[in-house]
């Protein structure tokens, strides 16, 4: 029986709100903003053919941070899953507004959010960014188990401690 699933911690959901994602295409960089429409956004997708994206990124799984060596091997594992799907991928990055924390990922444009949850769950991140056809972006929180239920993966006990 599977245990229950619950989301991350609301100040690790906050930090990803307030951070600002970057799309590397198209000889363009296209700042992103949770709950806003871009419009940039909107046309780079328009001009792939989709109607749906998703940041994801291979980097610091659960929120932990992890070595430079570990993140690019994840970040080039991911690159790998979503090139095997067959889907289009675009460079991106996420982080704080000031530099200090920054994740390479991608932009994964095409499929649909079951396939963009799956991608993230299996590098164990805590949330994805969904983009809609106008360019809006919105967190999507992945769920996880607690440490206690011992399915894998779950939650590290210290993030979201068990009953």
């Amino acid at each position: 029986m599977d245990a229950p699933r619950f989301p991350p911690p609301a100040s690790m959901m906050q930090g990803f709100a307030d951070a600002v994602y970057r799309v590397h295409g198209d000889g363009e960089v296209i700042s992103l903003r949770i709950g806003q429409a871009n419009p940039a956004m909107a046309a780079l997708m328009a001009r792939h053919g989709a109607r749906h994206g998703g940041l994801v990124t291979g980097e610091n799984p659960f929120g932990q941070q992890q070595s430079a060596q570990r993140n690019a091997a994840a970040n080039d594992a991911l690159r790998a899953a979503i090139d095997a799907i067959g889907l289009v991928r675009v460079a991106s990055d996420g982080g704080s507004e000031d530099g200090a924390w920054n994740e390479p990922g991608f932009l994964v444009l095409g499929g649909d959010d079951g396939v963009l949850d799956r991608l993230s769950r299996r590098f164990r991140q805590a949330a994805w960014v969904r983009i809609s056809a106008d360019g809006t972006a919105q967190l999507a929180a992945c769920r996880y188990p607690l440490a206690s239920s011992g399915e894998t993966p779950c939650w590290p006990s210290e993030l979201v401690p068990g009953p």
